[in-house]
């Protein structure tokens, strides 16, 4: 691990108050699996949510690579250490990424989870980050998975998947499976749940006032898992945001309309960012 980075780090762990992940504690420079597109403009880091992949931003990442340089990082949910899946260990593994890329000041973009991340992440390093897109965000309340049955099996990942999308055509079986396979994994089930119940202990209320980059909030008008009250209070909290919301749609807007979100990302990087688009 490079030692002016790690200086850093222990300067965030005593910030948002979090116990050393595992590859801190080693002084192991964690790994990192990324998609990464786009030749110019400003660089963006997109953040995938807890039942997500790399894969769920597959249709907007090439709309965004028109304008700039998205790049997808997977988050260590599965293969991490228990001490490695809470939302402020993962901001920690963030934050090393951005530091050792040097894309500092970067535009962060998350869902649910990345977004809760992401928050977590401009709290403690503000001066990394250069704009911040959330949508369907976590860190204030939200109908989130944090008990899961002894086998969760087919029933219950079709039952969440059908709560997560307004259309119910990205509700595949191709989809339920790949959960499922997952979910088979009792390790993989653990990891998934401590990240969720750090999730929901870590509320941002009182905290959302200190963030003061700008702020988009993307929304999906029909969202059962962080609804349109929760992207109100967002927007009430954070000083320097915009709501903007669309109709049929879940809590995955990125997902089931890229295109509408590629462009409110691009106006808003175009009036906001301190780096010019492509």
């Amino acid at each position: 691990m490079a030692k002016g980075i790690f200086k850093f780090l222990q300067q965030s762990i005593k910030s948002i108050g979090s116990d050393d992940p595992q590859w801190i504690k080693q002084e192991r420079e964690p790994q990192f699996k990324t998609v990464e597109l786009g030749k110019a403009g400003p660089d963006m880091v997109l953040l995938h949510g807890l039942f997500g992949a790399l894969s769920n931003w597959d249709t907007v990442q090439p709309l965004m690579a028109e304008y700039a340089k998205p790049i997808a990082l997977s988050l260590p949910l599965l293969a991490g250490h228990r001490s490695e899946v809470k939302v402020k260990s993962l901001a920690l593994y963030t934050e090393y990424f951005v530091r050792s890329r040097e894309f500092a000041p970067v535009t962060l973009c998350g869902n649910s989870l990345g977004g809760h991340v992401a928050l977590r992440l401009c709290l403690a390093a503000p001066e990394l980050v250069d704009c911040l897109i959330l949508t369907a965000t976590s860190g204030l309340y939200e109908h989130s998975v944090d008990s899961l049955p002894v086998r969760p099996g087919y029933d219950f990942v079709n039952e969440h998947m059908r709560k997560v999308f307004f259309n119910q055509e990205f509700v595949t079986e191709e989809a339920i499976g790949e959960i499922v396979k997952i979910l088979e994994n009792k390790s993989n089930v653990l990891n998934l749940i401590h990240a969720a119940r750090s999730a929901k202990k870590d509320n941002l209320k009182d905290l959302l006032g200190q963030i003061k980059v700008p702020t988009l909030l993307l929304w999906g008008e029909d969202d059962l898992v962080t609804t349109m009250e929760v992207a109100e209070m967002f927007h009430k909290l954070i000083p320097n945001s915009e709501l903007i919301s669309i109709k049929n749609c879940g809590h995955a807007p990125m997902i089931e309309h890229p295109e509408w979100f590629s462009a409110e990302v691009k106006k808003f990087l175009a009036k906001h960012s301190r780096h010019a688009l492509a």
